[in-house]
């Protein structure tokens, strides 16, 4: 990745994952950041920020058009997500 930024923060690393594989079926590479203790306090996550989703900086205005889409579409699971774009 060149310049990375962040697109999104999501409440959970299953949802980021999600995200990040909606982005990656659409060529963006992504990545997913975190720390929760390799997963053992998961509850640091939110004093963290949040699981955030990067991408790169040239791919964000497509990504975060992409995202808003995914997340407004009423059959995918994502109109539950907790995502601050």
């Amino acid at each position: 990745m060149d310049d990375v930024i962040e697109l999104a923060a999501f409440g959970t690393t299953f949802e980021a994952q999600t995200a990040a594989a909606h982005l990656a079926t659409e060529g963006i590479v992504t990545s997913v950041v975190t720390d929760d203790a390799g997963g053992a306090i998961p509850s640091m996550t939110f004093l963290e920020g949040g699981v955030r989703l990067l991408v790169n900086a040239s791919d964000i205005a497509r990504a975060s058009e992409l995202l808003k889409d995914w997340e407004a579409d009423p059959v995918s699971d994502s109109a539950d997500n907790d995502v601050q774009v």
